[in-house]
């Protein structure tokens, strides 16, 4: 408890002055609304000009002083706190407009629909009294405009100065993503400590050593323990003396269920998140029986001998020479679960910190044109203070700038002067050179639990259910494309790690320091509710939850009246108990404005509570790899604002009314459906990206889908049951990307059979097709193909063993640039460079990997030059 206390402090630490407010970017999303159809549309039927104009001059007129305002707040205590309470009035705003297009959504739905019955619009929650609705409206927004007088009237105590009204994001320069920064893990310089590490990991069992041996890595946060000690496991020396390797990130809490589950996950894949703590200790010993394993226990805060001592027997199944490593912070951890000597891991060598941070802010050759910089650079390496992490994050921040003004404000910083061991300031210093866009989405990450696997497509959904992504001035970009581009531009600041580009989707996580940076500058708006904290605030507005027990039985009854303010709620574990299901729904009842809702871990209601129909702020569910909720309340089609759902991997079917959702943009669906039903999917204009996963029942899709106007990306992965593709496919005009994996009964030519019926060409849009594991195709659609002649850029082939040809259309295909073949033997040979049948037809493309399964050669071709898939 002492160390979690003096991790606590050093935290604060972080914090000596609250929160930034961000006022200009909610200001910014406001007028942005006040904008929006919805609500023009509800001013000229509700009446309501007079005051929403009021509230948009309003509006500008504090807008045009907020970024002088922001600037300053830093230094005067009295800015600052007049920010704050804009910032309060600002959000109350925000959730009287979105009251406003919600309820014009739902009268949209209704005229849609052409349903005018009562039981229609009650069901949707429709004010039966329009007048009624008007004034009561009416009068919030008056209440806003008179709590912005008065703290409009305040700003002229503070001589700010009027600088122009900017509504929207400017054009952003796009950032550079063509180098790794998992290869700037901190190891230059780590030979040594590698070396003596995999020694000890591969030196013969002896009868007298203890088993299994554990050998922990302390040091300092920063210092690379998690890097070193993963590329010590990945050394090849290393996994040919194990047949098993695992790994598991304890973090924080050691929580005994969590951690089996990860040891599992990571040695076979499955997340068992339907076992109990029994079922889960006997499914750990069948893995390691008679094994001889090497486990990695990464990030091992807890100083409570005894969870280690309810786990150390369960690790002792194995067999003799049996390894784990320890990674932690902590002296005492290493004591408590050390077999042998803890290797304490140094400072990195001066010399190698310069290398490192050279490495990381030059581009290739460009080291030797700036001179200037070198000298700067190594000033600053030497603030540093030897920590890796600080040095790489240092050098990101300044990676292809070459103004020596920009390196000197980083070397001359006043951050460096604050108290820390080096890495704290480096790491203030990157976060306060994030442009502010950039500040407030790092920030919002904080509510997802340390080690965390973010996915870049869904937690770009997260932003914009809290409105931080506003509309690119380039008209050509939506929303998921700027947000993507913040992702990018995060990795590329080192403020993301662990970086894998899975064509489909990016996956990262974000350093536990950087982590504990998130937290801390944000804990006046997000609060962490554990078995050691039960606390929020008039402020809380993003919870999330460690400990359901805790937050149901100490948190709820305690600060209830607190909760209408919150607007995101993360249970980072299982709601479990007799009464885990009447919990919940008093919890929901309590959350009047809530945008966001995720369940990480499962659950032990198998129906979702009705309740959930209430809260029509939603914009984001997301029930993770949740097995046992079977059904969706059916008052989930009330949900109009809702814009990204994520079922869970036990649902039966969606309800039928899931047409009514029409913000829907993305739509992850895991079903037991054999089909899917018309009207439903299909009607869901809005919707961008749709995932039909792990559904292994379905047998057809929905035969609507030219419904799907807006459709960009379609993703089919482990159906095995599906036989074929809805005639609907060949309609999706805008589907720019389409995955199809897994699916062992398609064959990919009944789309084929379809087009047959129609006399005009295809026109479609395609840039990325990528066909995996479809052992019942026998060859490519080829007029399908050919309908993207004009888009087309990548085109991937895995692991198709019956198709023997590549179509003749490849040469039609005008922008094509990548094509991959790989475990597809038949074609992989026509395919060979200069010696294959079919090779005249490929050889023009920029790009060709093919993987010959016979020879398990590879052949790479880029006669025109060369560019990477996405």
């Amino acid at each position: 408890m002492k160390k979690r206390k003096e991790r606590e402090q050093g935290s604060n630490q972080l914090n000596k002055r609250s929160m930034e407010t961000f006022a200009t970017e909610i200001a910014k999303s406001l007028l942005g609304k006040l904008g929006s159809f919805a609500v023009q549309e509800f001013r000229l039927a509700w009446g309501l000009e007079d005051d929403l104009a009021r509230l948009e001059e309003r509006l500008k007129a504090i807008n045009a002083v907020l970024s002088d305002a922001e600037k300053q707040q830093s230094k005067n205590d009295r800015i600052r706190l007049w920010l704050h309470m804009l910032r309060e009035v600002l959000y109350d705003a925000e959730d009287v407009l979105d009251e406003i297009e919600c309820e014009t959504l739902r009268r949209q739905v209704v005229k849609t629909t052409g349903s005018t019955s009562s039981k229609v619009r009650r069901s949707l929650g429709l004010s039966s009294n329009k007048i009624a609705f008007r004034l009561r409206m009416g009068h919030k927004i008056k209440k806003i405009i008179e709590r912005l007088a008065e703290i409009s009237s305040l700003k002229s105590d503070f001589n700010l100065i009027e600088q122009p009204i900017d509504c929207g994001h400017v054009l952003h320069e796009e950032t550079e993503m063509n180098r790794s920064f998992e290869s700037f893990s901190g190891l230059i310089g780590r030979d040594e400590d590698k070396e003596r590490i995999i020694n000890l990991l591969v030196a013969p069992f002896k009868v007298v050593d203890a088993h299994p041996l554990v050998l922990p890595i302390v040091g300092m946060g920063g210092l690379g323990k998690t890097s070193l000690a993963k590329s010590v496991c990945d050394a090849e020396n290393v996994k040919s003396h194990f047949e098993l390797k695992m790994e598991a990130c304890v973090s924080d809490d050691f929580s005994l269920k969590q951690v089996i589950q990860k040891i599992i996950k990571s040695a076979t894949g499955e997340g068992c998140a339907d076992l109990n703590e029994g079922e889960l200790i006997q499914k750990l010993e069948d893995i390691m029986k008679g094994k001889k394993y090497l486990l990695l226990l990464d990030d091992v805060w807890d100083e409570d001998a005894r969870k280690w001592m309810l786990l150390k027997p369960l690790l002792s199944k194995g067999a003799g020479g049996s390894k784990i490593i320890v990674t932690t912070r902590i002296q005492r951890v290493a004591e408590i679960m050390g077999t042998v000597t803890a290797y304490n891991l140094s400072l990195l060598g001066q010399e190698d910190c310069l290398s490192l941070f050279y490495k990381c802010a030059f581009k290739e050759g460009q080291m030797e044109l700036y001179p200037n910089l070198v000298g700067i650079g190594k000033e600053i390496v030497a603030k540093c203070k030897q920590v890796p992490l600080a040095v790489i994050n240092m050098g990101a921040q300044l990676y292809g700038k070459t103004d020596e003004k920009v390196w000197e404000s980083v070397r001359d910083s006043e951050k460096w002067e604050e108290e820390g061991d080096g890495i704290l300031p480096a790491l203030k210093i990157s976060y306060q050179r994030l442009p502010t866009h950039l500040k407030r989405c790092f920030l919002y990450c904080s509510v997802f639990p340390k080690d965390y696997v973010f996915a870049d497509l869904v937690l770009v959904q997260f932003w914009m259910a809290h409105g931080l992504i506003l509309q690119s001035s380039n008209p050509n970009e939506n929303l998921e494309d700027v947000a993507l581009r913040y992702v990018r531009e995060l990795i590329s600041r080192c403020f993301f790690q662990d970086y894998v580009d899975k064509i489909i989707g990016a996956i990262f996580k974000m350093h536990d320091l950087m982590h504990d940076l998130a937290s801390s500058l944000a804990q006046n708006e997000f609060s962490i509710i554990s078995s050691q904290n039960h606390q929020i605030s008039k402020t809380t507005r993003h919870l999330s939850v460690i400990d359901p027990d805790s937050f149901f039985h100490q948190t709820l009854p305690k600060f209830s009246n607190e909760f209408h303010h919150v607007r995101s709620i993360a249970f980072a574990d299982s709601i479990v108990g007799p009464t885990c299901k009447t919990d919940f729904e008093k919890c929901l009842s309590e959350f009047k404005h809530l945008r966001s809702l995720e369940l990480l871990d499962d659950s032990e209601f198998e129906a979702f509570p009705e309740r959930i129909g209430a809260l029509k702020h939603l914009r984001y569910i997301h029930f993770g790899k949740n097995t046992n909720i079977k059904r969706l309340p059916k008052s989930i089609f009330k949900l109009q604002n809702l814009q990204a759902l994520l079922t869970g991997e036990g649902l039966e079917e969606l309800p039928k009314d899931v047409s009514y959702m029409i913000s829907l943009r993305f739509l992850f669906l895991v079903t037991k459906q054999k089909r899917l039903p018309e009207e439903g999917i299909g009607c869901l204009e809005c919707l961008q990206a749709l995932y039909i996963d792990g559904c292994e029942n379905l047998e057809n899709l929905c035969e609507d889908m030219q419904g799907l106007r807006s459709l960009r990306r379609l993703v089919i992965a482990g159906c095995d049951s599906l036989i074929s593709l809805p005639r609907s496919i060949k309609c999706l005009t805008t589907l720019e990307e389409l995955f199809i994996i897994n699916c062992e009964e398609l064959d990919l030519m009944t789309i084929e059979e379809e087009i047959e019926e129609k006399i005009q060409p295809l026109s479609l849009s395609l840039r990325i097709v990528m066909f995996e594991y479809l052992p019942a195709t026998i060859a490519l659609p080829e007029q399908f193909l050919q309908g993207s002649a004009e888009s087309l850029q990548t085109f991937i082939i895995r692991d198709c063993p019956n198709i023997e040809e590549i179509p003749d259309c490849i040469g039609n295909l005008k922008k094509l640039q990548n094509l991959e073949i790989s475990d597809c033997p038949r074609l992989s040979k026509k395919c060979r460079s200069g010696t294959g049948e079919d090779w005249p037809k490929i050889k023009h493309i920029p790009k060709i990997k093919v993987a010959d399964d016979d020879s398990d050669e590879e052949t790479s071709h880029a006669e025109a030059g060369s560019s990477g898939t996405p």
